[in-house]
């Protein structure tokens, strides 16, 4: 009987998790792995990298609704069983990666480890003390674009109460000011903060954050830090100098860059990034042909394709521009996945199995002939198909009673330009 609450219970969790549309590394175990091959290529990239052999970043492409979530789910549980540290998130309009600090902050704050249900590191870094940074790269300050966030890591292990939990707060991206960070490093280390060749700007050293946390992941035994981006296509939505922001950031955490670390200001986020992180992000086909290729027959029409070097080489030189042109080529490449409509087998499989788990949840009798039902949905998307299921056996459970399901076209969410769509945070110095 205990076991089968048990199973009941798991059958819920992934029925209802599909139902509100969110899939749960719960229901990527019940579930067959539809995307076997795209799991299969990101499984050797982690393998890789835990191998001290840091492998580029990947985009995978694909039709709203063809199960892109799905599949960083699955990678997320892949990365996790691996020994690796995660964060996945989904931009939206607080999330965006086209200021890298703030970025930085919301995907600190979701970072998952293998052995911890707590987010955060804390429970790693409580195994640490001070002299553990000494044989680790974090002892080698010039590594990153600013002192601060290595200064603040060493402060931590030297504290303890409320004035850690500030440190530990700056460390996950909630900054503390620089007053409060003086007076914490008076205190626990008897000297002045020391004084720094260059003020502390939110615009350009966010990647000294980045670099600490991974540093510090790796200092802690994880393989590395892996960065799950979903909905990136909302990259779209900004403005050109902020798409441009948001394309450099991803172009740096995809490390898709060879260039030697420059420290001249901006120009960092244009070359490697030698920091043991690894980025899978999924993005809706319409960047690529709303945005990326969208044509110039008007003014404002964007096609950013060709628009962002030629604005990277204004801004910032002619070496970013040709960084951006790569970008592009690299994002459209042969290395960058494209996930494409299922085979109606393997939809089949998908659907009998959700059969199967609405049965096991509700105790009853779960029946649906579910090659009648995709033939009658035709051409659409998994996530309809996978509605349209749960609807049908809602309603056979609830009234006893079959249902003709049909579908019209989804529209995919338009990708405007609108400046104010992100939050923004004004700039801060320290």
């Amino acid at each position: 009987m205990e076991r089968y609450d048990a199973n009941r219970r798991k059958s819920i969790a992934v029925v209802e998790s599909l139902r509100a549309g969110i899939p749960t590394r719960t229901s990527t175990r019940e579930l067959p792995d539809l995307r076997e091959s795209l799991t299969d290529l990101i499984r050797q990239d982690l393998e890789q990298f835990s191998q001290g052999k840091r492998p580029d970043g990947r985009l995978a492409w694909g039709p709203y609704g063809q199960g892109k979530t799905h599949a960083l789910t699955t990678v997320e549980h892949v990365a996790l069983d691996l020994g690796f540290a995660v964060s996945r998130v989904s931009l939206s309009r607080e999330v965006s990666c086209h200021h890298l600090l703030n970025f930085y902050g919301r995907v600190a704050s979701v970072l998952r480890t293998p052995d911890s249900k707590m987010a955060g590191l804390t429970k790693a870094l409580s195994a640490k003390k001070a002299g553990d940074l000494l044989n680790s790269p974090l002892a080698d300050r010039d590594r990153y674009s600013h002192p601060l966030p290595e200064i603040v890591l060493e402060d931590y292990f030297f504290t303890s109460g409320e004035e850690q939990d500030l440190l530990y707060g700056d460390l996950m991206g909630t900054r503390i000011t620089s007053p409060e960070l003086k007076r914490i490093h008076r205190n626990c280390r008897g000297e002045s903060l020391p004084k720094f060749e260059m003020n502390f700007r939110t615009t350009q050293h966010g990647s000294a954050y980045f670099g600490v946390m991974a540093d510090a992941i790796a200092l802690c035994g994880y393989k590395g830090w892996v960065l799950l981006l979903d909905e990136v296509e909302l990259i779209g939505r900004l403005g050109k100098v902020g798409r441009l922001q948001a394309y450099r950031n991803l172009n740096w955490l995809l490390n898709w860059s060879d260039r030697p670390v420059r420290r001249d200001g901006d120009q960092e986020l244009f070359c490697e990034n030698p920091y043991p992180i690894y980025t899978f992000g999924v993005v809706a086909s319409s960047l690529r042909n709303d945005v990326w290729f969208s044509g110039t027959s008007t003014p404002s029409a964007k096609n950013d394709r060709s628009q962002i070097p030629e604005l990277a080489i204004e801004k910032f030189g002619a070496d970013a521009g040709q960084v951006m042109q790569n970008f592009f080529e690299t994002a459209i490449g042969s290395t960058c996945p494209t996930i494409r409509p299922l085979e109606t087998g393997n939809l089949i499989q998908l659907l009998d199995r959700l059969v199967k788990l609405h049965g096991v949840a509700y105790a009853w009798n779960a029946k649906l002939e579910v090659s009648d039902l995709i033939r009658a949905i035709g051409s659409q998307p998994i996530r309809t198909h996978i509605r349209a299921t749960l609807e049908a056996l809602d309603i056979a459970y609830l009234y006893h009673e079959n249902v003709n399901l049909g579908a019209t076209d989804l529209l995919e969410a338009s990708l405007q330009e609108q400046t104010d769509f992100f939050a923004i945070t004004e700039e801060s110095d320290l």
